[in-house]
């Protein structure tokens, strides 16, 4: 009988492996899909970024809005680029434990980190497809017009990075929890 529960859970973790694998490529194809549908909808809002900001009379201040938009695309690049470093990393480790998890409690820790890693490439995913193109209504407002832009970019980050912060502590729990499993196999067998 000890050996066919340890069929059973073999066989429960092969098929909770291959399920999130289905989810992780199923989640894949999703992002690629959005990714696509953003590309028509950023180039629209970009052209019509480029028609307000012929309006504003002064070149000054065209310059200075134009070098504040570029600036907030290259920092949401640049934040969400390391975002998905990060996940992949998480990602790489996960699946490292999972090869090895064999027990009901790690297995569904993995599953809950595997969630929480999905969740959080998803919101990096939907970080990096936003566009922050400045809404110029008059050049009285520009000030404003510019700072809400900024505040909204910064909220929205802070958002995402608090996603990814959440599926790192789900990954290193699983990594104190693997640690000290080691550590109580190791004194077992020295008693």
């Amino acid at each position: 009988a000890p050996s066919a529960v340890g069929a059973q859970t073999a066989t429960k973790a092969s098929d909770l492996k291959n399920q999130m694998k289905d989810a992780v490529e199923a989640r894949r194809n999703v992002l690629t899909q959005t990714k696509e549908r953003t590309k028509a909808e950023i180039e629209s809002i970009r052209a019509q970024f480029k028609e307000r900001l012929r309006t504003i009379k002064d070149t000054r201040k065209q310059t200075i809005v134009q070098k504040i938009n570029d600036d907030i695309a290259a920092k949401n690049k640049k934040h969400t680029d390391k975002f998905s470093e990060v996940l992949a990393r998480l990602q790489a480790f996960l699946d490292k434990i999972s090869l090895d998890a064999k027990d009901a409690k790690t297995l569904s820790s993995i599953k809950t980190a595997q969630a929480k890693i999905d969740l959080a490439e998803t919101a990096v995913a939907s970080q990096a497809a936003k566009d922050y193109a400045i809404e110029i209504n008059e050049e009285i407002t520009l000030r404003s017009d510019v700072g809400a832009t900024i505040s909204q970019f910064r909220v929205d980050l802070m958002q995402v990075h608090k996603i990814v912060i959440d599926a790192r502590q789900a990954v290193q729990a699983l990594r104190t929890d693997k640690l000290m499993i080691k550590k109580e196999a190791t004194s077992s067998a020295n008693l």
